[in-house]
């Protein structure tokens, strides 16, 4: 007789969760096999270590563009424009997402979801900026397709412990690469509001939808299955995959680093799938080039980087880069997110927008600092 390990039990469980086009708790047993220990495995190993279950989201079928944005400024500049962008994060018609902390020199890394329809005037906002000396300069990068986003293995995180299994760094694991089309689908505020829910936990309930959107729980499920979820057909759903999301303070020892991996190559589809063989990755996406971030323990840095530099030749890649910091969610120099949902820009069928009224902020907050 067999028995599968703690390790075993879990790439199960997480498989069963990356691969589901509905998270559906109750299913979980069923699907991995593991009968009612697959609730007891994530109510005291995922949910007790305080991770979530959270959606990524199909940002293109609602008419989004996934942008990240380096903006170049003058040094006496980053303290009042950083200001500035703190409360552009939580303004509505202005598509900010996340922005990275300047520690000391004068660029702003920054996550911006743009609507594809004011996309180029959203840009205009930087080019007046530019015109106005209030910044340097910019490069923006928008996503292609959407982001490819993982949990990470059992092999190399120990959900037990909540903590990183140390001296093995160079081995791959196998992955599914989603494909995934980019159309846009019909939605409205209701479902804009369970796509934001679900980004943040995927466990939401509808009786918690229904409250949150004013509906009976009947509607807000039709909502979920029928627009959010696209009837089943994850060709229309606009929720991307599910992971396990553990960026929590506290899980981790203080030497857990963030790499993040820059290479150019003609064969796109091959580097992405090398890469998401690493179990330290942690999410995947490409623009111009593709880039991939990756968490891991200090210790092991320099061997993961190995492995990730060998998987990048041995797809062809070049002009490969990479820079180490220490781990924070999602940009590069630490990060402040939008806290509101993504329907507090979508009124009466359209996003709203704009430009003049950015700009003018930005400013009046120049000036208000110069005169200080």
């Amino acid at each position: 007789m067999s028995y599968l390990t703690f390790d075993e039990k879990m790439k199960l469980l997480i498989k069963v969760i990356e691969n589901s086009n509905e998270f559906d708790f109750g299913s979980l047993g069923g699907l991995s096999g593991l009968g009612e220990e697959a609730v007891l495995l994530y109510r005291n190993y995922i949910s007790g270590k305080a991770l979530s279950v959270q959606a990524s989201v199909n940002y293109f079928r609602i008419g989004l563009q996934d942008t990240q944005i380096l903006i170049k400024v003058d040094h006496r500049l980053m303290k009042v424009l950083y200001e500035a962008a703190q409360i552009l994060l939580s303004t509505p018609g202005y598509y900010l997402a996340a922005l990275g902390a300047p520690l000391g020199q004068n660029l702003f890394i920054t996550r911006h979801l743009i609507p594809k329809a004011v996309y180029r005037d959203y840009l205009g906002v930087l080019e007046e900026l530019l015109d106005e000396g209030i910044i340097e300069g910019y490069e923006a990068f928008a996503d292609k397709v959407p982001a490819q986003r993982y949990s990470l293995d059992p092999s190399i995180f120990d959900y037990a412990t909540g903590g990183w299994k140390l001296g093995t760094y160079t081995f791959r694991v196998k992955r599914e690469l989603r494909t995934a089309t980019t159309d846009p689908v019909p939605f409205d505020e209701v479902d804009l509001k369970i796509v934001s829910m679900l980004r943040e936990s995927a466990t939401t309930s509808l009786q918690a939808m229904a409250a949150a959107t004013g509906l009976s729980v009947d509607e807000a499920l039709v909502h979920l299955r029928d627009h959010v979820l696209g009837g089943g057909d994850r060709n229309k759903s606009m929720i991307f995959s599910y992971f396990v999301h553990f960026m929590e303070p506290g899980l981790f020892a203080p030497d857990t680093m963030m790499l993040n991996f820059i290479g150019e190559t003609d064969h796109e589809d091959e580097l992405i799938g090398q890469l998401a063989s690493i179990p330290y990755v942690w999410q995947i996406h490409s623009a111009e080039n593709v880039n991939a971030l990756l968490y891991g323990p200090l210790q092991g840095l320099y061997a993961i980087w190995h492995e990730v530099e060998s998987a990048a030749h041995g797809a062809g890649a070049k002009d490969v880069a990479a820079f180490i910091s220490p781990w924070y969610s999602y940009n590069v120099l630490g990060s402040l997110k939008s806290p509101v949902t993504l329907d507090r820009n979508f009124r009466d069928g359209r996003w709203i927008f704009d430009a003049d009224d950015i700009v003018e902020f930005i400013k009046n907050k120049v000036k208000a600092e110069a005169r200080g």
